[in-house]
Order: structure tokens, then sequence, then C-alpha cells
């Protein structure tokens, strides 16, 4: 049976035929040391759809705000963020996923030891979920992207 319980924080799904909002991408990586020279080759063909990008699954695709714990801090995940969570991905060992647990969704990364599945936080003083053999975990969805405004005003 589908879950239909929508996560605290939910922003909404991915639309299914979003307009496209092509944005200026420069054809060079930025580099936080000297400035590249190829930047003076950059030309207006050169656009970025954010949906494109970060989309790959309209359909199973949702928006979730990160709450205020600092727990997957390490794995670049801090309060606020925007998460992209994609349904229609299997979970494997590694992925960061959005799980419900005990009554509520939580964000953790997926491990597989032993047979068994555990649920990591990015802080070390958090010990990990060991998901017992009998439970079935429910994985909600994989987190593929996050996104954190910089801007401080």
């Amino acid at each position: 049976m589908l879950d239909t319980t929508l996560p605290p924080g939910y922003l909404g799904a991915a639309h299914l035929h979003p307009l496209p909002l092509h944005l200026p991408l420069l054809p060079v990586r930025a580099t936080c040391g000297f400035p590249s020279p190829a930047e003076d080759f950059y030309g207006s063909q050169d656009v970025l759809d954010i949906n494109q990008r970060v989309v790959r699954n309209p359909v199973a695709t949702f928006y979730v705000e990160a709450d205020t714990g600092t727990s997957m801090v390490e794995f670049g995940i801090f309060p606020g963020d925007t998460l992209v969570v994609d349904r229609s991905l299997t979970a494997r060992h590694g992925d960061i996923v959005m799980v419900c647990w005990e009554g509520g969704f939580t964000v953790k990364q997926l491990r597989l030891r032993a047979g068994r599945y555990e649920l990591h936080s990015g802080n070390p003083a958090n010990a990990p979920i060991l998901v017992p053999e009998d439970v079935e975990l429910d994985v909600w969805g994989v987190v593929t992207w996050s996104f954190r405004k910089q801007l401080r005003r």
C-alpha cells in the first residue's frame, strides 16, 4: 500500500510540466582561487533549467525542508535546507534516505551491515538506529539533492 502521509516541512511535488526557467550557465566550474580565462567565452545559449538538472522523475519527486536538527550536517544537510526526494529510486547502501520511523519522518544515511539495515546520522555522537530484523524499514524516498540559501540577510 502506498503511504500518502506527507512529512513535516513538505514543500510540494515537482511539477509534471514546469515552465522552463532558463538561467545563464557559465561554461566553467567556479574555482575558489584564481579566476579562469574561460569566463570570456560565455555565450547566451549556455543556460540551465534547474528542474532538468535535479528532477529525474517528476511524478515521484518531492521537496521537503530539513528541520532544525543538526545530525546530518556532516553529510552536507543543514537546518532549513530544501531536500529533493525521489520516491521512484530504490535505496542502496550509502544513500541518504527519508524514512518513516517510529511514527515520524527522519533523514539518515542508509547502511547495510551483516544483513541488517542501519540508519546513520552524520554526527558520530549520535548512535546509529539499528533496524530490528523483524521490522520492515519504510523508505519514503532517496534524497538526491539539497539546496541551501547562502545570502545571510
